[in-house]
């Protein structure tokens, strides 16, 4: 079973988009902003270091590429990007519609960046996409990227609906990334020979992709309509004239995705650091003072803020977070973010709808210590003191355990950073292991690695 994405199209983006390379398949997991180098005396090209598989093993307790569900969640977090509704041309009602994507590719050692409309298709069945596109009879664009044998990146930036935009205005830690390094074929006019059994293959394959995809295509939705009279071996003859017509003015071209990279910024903690131990000096919190409420306190709400973890589930902010409510409304358990919190929880409570208060199972905490916690290796206050004494405003972190607090608190769990600021002063900042405390609640979304690359194997 196929099902087609009505409505889509574009480049990706998710608080910052990362475009994958156009390269060779056995470089299909390189990541944006990656180099490489020729081999001396080929035109191959040599491995591409880069940042993303790195990012993706510490991005979160939990990384969805490791497991099949996981998987699936990401291909499904794909569609719900991409998928904006049936539209209306003409008074004619079309499945879906294009949208505006990047792509990226290289010719005779000369990068290149192209914009252009394309249909995505996603085969259920397999977990794969393809992207389908028209262009101008013997375009340049196209053709100089068929030429270069690198394939092409294809990179899909989030736009803003028209409601989204009234509602809440412009709201950057709203965007999503998403981008493709694939294959791609370019279906022309002269490949037709004139005799129907030596193109019967790529007439069909042609009629296949028109049949499903291009009607997205406002023009194409108007052409591709045929008597309903016609049946079988005449129907097939209606449907060859029209595509040699077609390919007489118009390339099609068909591109398969060798891998995936998604980022979904939505749901990644801001990991804590020393680089940005600052930002999170307002959280501190203290539950021994008298009548301390943590969900009350500004530290709390200041972790809520900034981490853009635990809201996107519960409300009132969940509100804010619209864009995965097109194809499934928030209610229903096929919710992108519902499923992604019911994942989480399966994974650290055991089950997909933990009580409120419940604990980690002994492998979700084990995993939660590896992410957030140093494996678990605490040291104590006074260790910390006498490490932070002689450290002198050396760059180090330390994880320690406050036995002060309640264990239910954050700020039982602690961190702390030392170094020097900008001025060359040392400082010295304690904070709580929000990230341990998010992640170790459940009915959220927090811990879940949001940069992910998929290889599609053929």
């Amino acid at each position: 079973m196929k099902l087609r994405i009505s409505g889509i199209a574009a480049a990706i983006a998710l608080a910052s988009a990362s475009l994958a390379l156009s390269i060779p398949a056995s470089a299909a997991d390189a990541t944006s902003g990656a180099s490489m180098k020729k081999a001396e005396g080929t035109n191959q090209a040599d491995a591409i270091t880069g940042a993303t598989k790195k990012r993706e093993s510490r991005s979160g307790a939990i990384r969805l590429t490791e497991t099949a569900e996981g998987q699936k969640l990401l291909r499904e977090m794909v569609l719900d990007f991409i998928w904006t509704g049936d539209t209306v041309f003409d008074g004619h009602g079309i499945k879906g519609g294009r949208q505006m994507f990047s792509m990226g590719t290289a010719d005779l050692n000369q990068p290149e960046v192209i914009t252009a409309e394309l249909t995505p298709d996603y085969d259920e069945a397999t977990g794969t996409f393809r992207f389908y596109g028209t262009t101008a009879k013997d375009s340049g664009k196209i053709l100089r990227a068929s030429r270069s044998g690198t394939g092409i990146s294809v990179a899909w930036v989030k736009q803003l609906r028209e409601k989204e935009q009234k509602a809440y205005g412009w709201n950057y830690y709203d965007s999503y990334g998403l981008s493709f390094s694939t294959d791609l074929r370019v279906y022309r006019g002269r490949d037709l020979t004139g005799d129907d059994a030596k193109d019967r293959a790529t007439l069909d394959r042609l009629s296949d992709i028109m049949g499903k995809s291009l009607s997205t295509i406002k023009e194409w939705s108007l052409i591709w309509k045929f008597d309903p009279k016609l049946k079988g071996a005449d129907l097939q003859k209606a449907k060859d004239a029209e595509i040699r017509d077609f390919l007489s003015y118009e390339d099609v071209y068909e591109l398969t995705p060798k891998s995936m990279i998604v980022i979904s910024y939505f749901a990644r903690p801001l990991m804590v650091n020393p680089n940005n131990a600052f930002v999170y000096r307002g959280y501190a919190i203290n539950s021994n003072a008298k009548g301390f409420s943590l969900y009350k306190s500004a530290g709390y709400r200041a972790a809520i803020r900034d981490t853009n973890c635990a809201n996107v589930v519960q409300e009132p902010e969940r509100s804010r977070y619209t864009f995965f409510d097109g194809r499934y409304p928030r209610s229903s358990p096929m919710n992108l973010l519902n499923r992604l919190s019911a994942y989480k929880n399966k994974v650290i409570f055991g089950t997909e709808h933990p009580a409120k208060l419940a604990k980690p199972t002994a492998e979700g905490l084990a995993l939660i210590e590896k992410g957030y916690n140093k494996g678990g290796k605490l040291m104590t206050r006074e260790e910390v003191e006498s490490a932070v004494a002689g450290a002198e405003g050396k760059k180090a972190t330390y994880f320690w355990l406050d036995t002060s607090k309640r264990a239910s608190m954050p700020d039982r769990y602690m961190i702390t950073y030392t170094g020097h600021d900008s001025n060359g002063k040392a400082y010295r900042v304690d904070l709580p292991n929000w990230n341990r405390w998010f992640v170790s609640h459940p009915n959220n979304v927090c811990g879940i690695a949001t940069r992910h690359t998929i290889e599609f194997q053929k």
